[in-house]
């Protein structure tokens, strides 16, 4: 063998250790490969199957494995339709049939049988192999990713439901695509296809003259990001109306951008009609209410006023209001007085019926009837109170006129039937005076007996003293007589006179300058002489017994224009403080001393001088005397 054969030999051996040790290391490399992949497919999060035609396991991994839940050497060889719970097993023979007759891979979702005690969804995706006698298969779990569906499922549903129940529709908008999204029962609330979901059909649904206010909440929310709530009408083709309320929250990035909009819209018609049906039903009732002349108050449980009429504010205008406790009106003083309160009775469930004296600076005392009624809820549990307020101040009034009318009449009664006793022997005194005098007259001897010369000077004081006793008889016949409330023309200028009269024989008012200024031609009033001389009389009483000692009242009568004619009082007395000029017309209200008066003079005088359509004003200074002034329409005015 030459050397260079045996070098050639040596080389190509060289070469192939060479090929040996590069085989060695790639079939290592392949073995890593291998083994890796191996475990690869072993522990991947899917199931890997080999399936043949008929279905039957040719090999799987050990996820696979795992996920059925039965060893690998028991599932070969093992039809996997067997693993396919009954309901599906159609579909998954469908569904292998497609895999085998196309090379595209398949997908489906089966409900599998398996040791597990909840149920187990697989999604299984398939393709055939190059030979067309086998295909791979991958199960994944979606168990967890099911129950997560049904769960959005059955809440879409419970949302969906909930939506038609409450007439509340959802929606997003999104600012920079215009795009709008739009739940069914919104779209239902606005008359709209699917195919109308566009913020121009939105728009257009709008009423017009709400248009521009919806469109101006929109912006501020886009361009500021803040929720904002919003109702408006919407006006549909045929003429209908709705009215909705929308409630707007933005989502804005970390620039601060507004990328969405989150909107709730309520169809809340029905509401809108039923809050002017209530509306309506509260003005009718308030309007009822308030035309109850009496005051009406709603107490709450807790004692506090919730409603009132218009009349309860003018009774008691800082006690009646809504909110104000009921101790602010009857006991002050103490916050609770359960036995003495009507309100807090009637919140006990009893009737309560009492009267209230309520006298405020600068106001007339006024009497008040009130009756206080439970007002039971529907449950019993917590009682109302219902408060009625009746201003009986005039009534008092006038049971008090009726009462001096009757006491006057007896009086009356009583007056006359003694001015007819004594005007019968007065007149024998008179008749029998005057038939002296005429003796004397008749037989001049008795003149010139020296004896008699004072007897015709005595004879003539009796007659005359006896005719003026019997004209002050008269007047208080004139004053007995009983009224019979007819109006009938009167002139003041003579029941001034008469009362004028009267008073001069008081001993206590002899010492008191009377001024008359009575206007002649004084027109004559229209009313009821009886109470016009009542009235004159309180004025012209009062005013004398206003001076203490010596003291001068002036009576002073004017025609005032052509309708009233007025009488004026002037005394010369202390005259009356400020703080209890405005109280002086209310009965029982009296500053002179016991004994001397019960206070109903000037209340009864301002009743009458009302009754004839008249007015009656005072002025007063202390230290410098009183004026009272009457003015009476004139007859036929």
């Amino acid at each position: 063998m030459t050397p260079r054969e045996l070098h050639e030999i040596e080389a190509h051996q060289a070469e192939l250790e060479k090929t040996i040790q590069e085989l060695r290391r790639s079939r290592q490399e392949l073995e890593e490969s291998r083994n890796k992949y191996a475990l690869l497919y072993d522990f991947a999060p899917v199931g890997y199957f080999t399936l043949n035609r008929e279905g039957v396991v040719q090999s799987v991994n050990l996820f696979g494995v795992t996920l059925l839940g039965v060893g690998r050497a028991e599932l070969i060889s093992r039809r996997f339709e067997g693993f396919v719970a009954d309901m599906d097993r159609f579909l998954f023979s469908r569904f292998l049939e497609k895999v085998f007759a196309g090379k595209e891979k398949e997908t489906c979702r089966l409900l599998l049988n398996t040791c597990r005690e909840k149920p187990l969804y697989v999604r299984i995706e398939a393709m055939v192999t190059e030979s067309g006698e086998e295909c791979l298969a991958v199960l994944m779990d979606i168990t967890e990713r099911r129950r997560a569906e049904q769960a959005l499922s059955e809440s879409e549903y419970n949302l969906a439901k909930a939506q038609s129940m409450t007439h509340v529709g959802s929606w997003s908008f999104n600012p920079s695509t215009g795009e709008v999204k739009a739940s069914a029962e919104l779209l239902s609330i606005m008359r709209l296809r699917p195919d109308e979901t566009t913020h121009e059909a939105f728009a257009g649904v709008v009423h017009p003259e709400d248009l521009n206010n919806v469109m101006e909440h929109l912006r501020l929310g886009i361009e500021h990001g803040k929720n904002y709530e919003i109702e408006h009408r919407l006006l549909f083709r045929d003429g209908t109306l709705k009215w909705v309320y929308t409630i707007v929250e933005p989502l804005v990035d970390s620039a601060g951008t507004v990328v969405m909009l989150y909107g709730t819209t309520q169809d809340i018609t029905e509401r809108k009609q039923a809050e002017v049906d209530l509306r309506n039903k509260t003005n009718e009732l308030q309007a009822i209410f308030d035309s109850i002349t009496d005051g009406i108050t709603v107490y709450d449980h807790d004692g506090r006023i919730q409603h009132h009429n218009l009349v309860g504010p003018r009774l008691f205008p800082r006690e009646i209001q809504p909110g104000k406790s009921c101790s602010e009106l009857f006991h002050p003083e103490s916050p609770s007085l359960p036995q003495e309160c009507p309100v807090e009775r009637a919140l006990r469930g009893e009737r309560a019926e009492t009267s209230h004296v309520s006298v405020r600076e600068g106001h007339k005392t006024q009497y008040v009837d009130i009756t206080a009624t439970p007002i039971k809820d529907a449950l019993g549990e917590k009682n109302r109170a219902l408060v009625f307020f009746r201003d009986v101040s005039k009534k008092r009034l006038q049971e008090m006129h009726l009462i001096q009318s009757e006491k006057m009449s007896s009086i009356g009664v009583l007056a006359t039937g003694i001015a007819h006793e004594i005007n019968n022997p007065l007149t024998s005194v008179a008749g029998y005076a005057e038939a002296l005098l005429r003796r004397f007259r008749d037989e001049p001897a008795l003149e010139r007996d020296s004896r008699l010369d004072v007897f015709p000077r005595y004879l003539e004081v009796i007659v005359r003293e006896s005719y003026r006793c019997k004209g002050i008889i008269n007047h208080l016949l004139s004053f007995g007589r009983k009224s019979d409330g007819v109006a009938v023309p009167v002139d003041m200028n003579a029941i001034l006179r008469e009362i004028l009269e009267l008073l001069s024989h008081q001993p206590s008012y002899r010492q008191i300058t009377v001024v008359a200024n009575l206007k002649e031609d004084l027109p004559r009033v229209l009313g009821d002489p009886s109470g016009l001389r009542q009235v004159c009389m309180n004025l012209l009483v009062n005013a004398h017994q206003a001076i203490t000692g010596d003291g001068r009242v002036e009576v002073t009568t004017v025609a005032a224009g052509e309708a009233t004619v007025s009488v004026t009082i002037r005394d010369s007395g202390p005259g009356i403080s400020p703080d209890m000029i405005d109280r002086i017309w209310d009965p029982f209200f009296t500053t002179k001393e016991v004994g001397k008066g019960i206070g109903l003079g000037l209340a009864l005088t301002y009743d009458i001088v009302k009754r004839h359509g008249g007015e009656i004003q005072v002025e007063s200074r202390v230290g410098e005397g009183t004026q009272f002034t009457v003015i009476l329409p004139v007859c036929g005015r």
